[in-house]
């Protein structure tokens, strides 16, 4: 049995994933292109509770992400956004809003696989010649014909590379899997290009 999906990823992981300071990553969440969340205890927007995984602005964060020098490892936030809203709450209790430290940081496991596919960031170059591939992925692709032919696409692209992790943990000889990331990877342009002919 396969352990479910990541569910998130810390700001220091994404940083080292894409190559980049984590400035530029809240950069691009402060212009709307990635959300950072965090855990809060309860807290009370006015009348309304709220505990759990909430979004946090990055504009209002930014001290922590200096470019030039020292950023700070902390700093309240006054408002949060509650899980599928667009409408920032603003905290009312404590008075004093909430400590987010910059450990405390992450981005959601489907965001950032979506914002990796739409820009090809995980794309690596081809193997040299003479390399011997680690996964059969020759054998897979007959496998996604096969599939594809007799019982059409499943509804996600996420049950497809489901299914492909599956074929693998069935039929590898040493036992080895593909991490997840890797098979998006190989999933996502034949998925988008099968879409886009709907």
């Amino acid at each position: 049995m396969n352990l479910p999906p990541r569910v998130f990823y810390s700001l220091t992981e994404i940083s080292a994933r894409w190559g980049c300071p984590a400035a530029d990553v809240a950069g691009w969440a402060a212009a709307d292109h990635l959300s950072l969340v965090t855990s809060i205890a309860a807290v009370f927007c006015g009348k309304l509770p709220v505990a759990g995984i909430v979004a946090v602005s990055a504009a209002d964060m930014m001290r922590m992400f200096r470019r030039h020098g020292p950023s700070e490892e902390e700093c309240r936030v006054f408002r949060i956004r509650l899980p599928g809203s667009t409408e920032w709450q603003y905290i009312t209790d404590p008075p004093d809003g909430v400590l987010i430290k910059l450990t405390d940081l992450m981005l959601m496991a489907d965001e950032v696989h979506r914002f990796e596919d739409d820009r090809d960031l995980l794309r690596r170059p081809a193997l040299s010649p003479g390399a011997v591939p680690r996964y059969d992925w020759d054998a897979v692709n007959i496998m996604l014909f096969q599939r594809i032919n007799d019982r059409g696409l499943p509804a996600t692209q996420g049950e497809l590379i489901s299914e492909v992790q599956d074929w693998f943990a069935q039929n590898s000889p040493t036992g080895e899997i593909p991490e997840e990331s890797t098979t998006r990877k190989r999933i996502a342009p034949i998925w988008r290009a099968l879409r886009e002919k709907d």
